[in-house]
């Protein structure tokens, strides 16, 4: 493979918070894969019970910084753990994805590109797609615009994670690292929209992160989905707090802060009845009653509560 050394002035942090093992040296060997080599890769042990030493151990690279937390965040204080990784962070920008996830091996080198031509922007996006347990691809995400703005950002919700996100590393820290919520829930979205607010966002137009879609992550948990449910009916109020002290003079802006206004609560109506959904469809009995009884504590009409009734007799029969 040909190493290209094209901006070799701009260093990463690959930050990986790190807890199972399962993948954990999938998800380094991709790091080490890159054809851009200015890079560190920034490990923490989140005090976990699996033998991680052993893996990170066995690598002879001085760019692996490893560390160990005396005491496990968890997962509900995963964002924690994402902000110790950035205080051991020296990259001028950092990336911080899953210990099961992976980097294609020109992703840091189209970043690079990326940065060249938008060299004053706090937040690029790497295109992304989602492989399954054994690293087989199963869809491609979409693409997005070259660049827009943090309204259009908000107002077209894709299919985002942690690990597509390249933060300018001295503007993230000055906003107070990653924007803490429980389990990490909407936290990578605010703080990419708190990155993006000045310059906005410009996004790779080639595959750069691989997501796994497996059942062992935080996002699969259905035990945690009550405060899944409070952070999404917490970054919608976010958000419209936020477009409110907004004041584009671009006109284009200015219409996306109406739409954001009009629909926002409306798609974060929808974010929260398809996880019910999907919670009622892995147990049908349990959790529809338990959502028949606390649709209201958590703001769902009876209304949405029995469409999502209706859309999981429909997925089961």
């Amino acid at each position: 493979m040909q190493i290209v050394d094209k901006g070799k002035d701009i260093k990463f942090s690959i930050m990986i918070p790190a807890y199972k093992d399962r993948y954990l040296k999938e998800t380094i060997d991709s790091v080490l894969a890159q054809t851009y080599r200015n890079y560190e890769i920034v490990i923490v042990n989140d005090a976990s019970p699996y033998d991680l030493d052993k893996i990170v151990t066995k690598y002879d690279d001085s760019r692996i910084n490893y560390f160990r937390n005396e005491k496990s965040c968890g997962a509900k204080n995963v964002v924690d753990n994402w902000n110790i990784c950035l205080s051991h962070a020296t990259g001028e920008y950092v990336m911080c994805i899953g210990d099961d996830d992976k980097l294609t091996p020109r992703c840091l080198q189209d970043f690079v590109d990326l940065i060249k031509k938008y060299p004053n922007l706090d937040l690029y996006h790497a295109r992304s797609e989602i492989i399954d347990d054994d690293s087989n691809f199963v869809c491609l995400l979409e693409k997005r615009p070259e660049w827009e703005s943090v309204y259009s950002l908000m107002y077209n919700p894709r299919n985002t994670h942690l690990g597509d996100w390249l933060f300018r590393t001295e503007t993230l820290r000055k906003n107070g690292g990653f924007y803490k919520l429980p389990y990490g829930w909407q936290s990578d979205d605010i703080s990419a929209f708190i990155a993006a607010a000045s310059y906005g966002v410009a996004n790779t137009q080639e595959v750069g992160f691989q997501y796994r879609g497996n059942s062992l992550s935080i996002s699969h948990d259905l035990t945690c989905i009550e405060d899944k449910i409070e952070a999404v009916r917490y970054a919608i109020k976010w958000r419209l707090e936020f477009v409110a002290n907004q004041h584009p003079q671009n006109e284009d802006d200015k219409n996306l802060i109406r739409l954001i206004k009009r629909d926002g609560i409306v798609s974060g109506y929808q974010d929260i009845d398809d996880m019910v959904e999907f919670d009622i469809r892995k147990h049908f009995w349990v959790r529809g009653w338990f959502w028949f009884l606390n649709h209201q504590k958590y703001g769902i009409s009876f209304r949405r509560f029995f469409c999502c009734i209706l859309k999981t007799i429909k997925y089961r029969f």
